[in-house]
C-alpha cells in the first residue's frame, strides 16, 4: 500500500489550451507549486411525485472546480512554467478580454512520478477564472489561481 504526501503532487500546463490535452512529456511543469486543490459536483434532478413520501433523484450535470498556489518567483534558465503564464490567461492588457484561446490544458498529479504515474493524474481543460498575489512582510510572495473546469476530464496516454 502506498501512501503519498504532498511532495509528490505537481500541476502541469499545456502549451495548446483547446481540444485534448497532448500527452504528457508534451506539457510544462509549473514551477514553485505550494500547493492545489480539485473540487467535483455532481447536480442532482429531483423526480419525487406528489404521491410518494420519500424523495428521488435522477442524476444532472457535472461541474468541477479547483485552485493552486504558487510562489511568486523568477526562473534563472530553469524550465517550467511561471506564475506569470496562470496570470496572462485572466489579466489582460488589450480591450478584446477573455477569449476561447485563453482556455488552458491541466494536468494535477497527486502521487507517484515516472512509471504509473498518469494513474494518479487528473486532466482536463479549464478557464482560469480568478488570480491574485498576496504579499506581506516577512512571508514569501505567492499567486493563488482558481479555476473552472471545462468539459469533461480527459483520459491521457502514458
Amino acid at each position: 500500500m502506498a501512501f503519498f504526501t504532498g511532495r509528490t503532487g505537481a500541476l502541469y500546463l499545456y502549451a495548446a489550451g483547446s481540444g485534448d490535452p497532448v500527452s504528457l512529456p508534451d506539457s510544462v511543469k509549473a514551477l514553485k507549486l505550494r500547493d492545489w486543490s480539485l473540487e467535483t459536483s455532481l447536480e442532482l434532478l429531483e423526480t419525487t411525485t406528489v404521491d410518494t413520501a420519500v424523495k428521488s433523484y435522477t442524476a444532472g450535470s457535472v461541474s468541477a472546480t479547483g485552485s493552486a498556489t504558487l510562489l511568486y518567483y523568477r526562473t534563472e534558465g530553469e524550465a517550467g512554467v511561471q506564475f506569470t503564464e496562470f496570470l496572462n490567461k485572466i489579466m489582460k492588457t488589450s480591450a478584446t478580454g477573455v477569449t476561447d484561446s485563453d482556455r488552458v490544458s491541466i494536468t494535477l498529479r497527486a502521487g507517484t512520478t515516472g512509471g504509473a504515474a498518469d494513474l494518479d493524474d487528473i486532466t482536463f481543460n479549464a478557464f482560469i477564472t480568478n488570480a491574485s498575489i498576496q504579499v506581506s512582510t516577512g512571508e514569501l510572495s505567492t499567486v493563488g489561481i482558481q479555476f473552472t473546469v471545462d468539459g469533461p476530464f480527459r483520459e491521457v496516454a502514458g
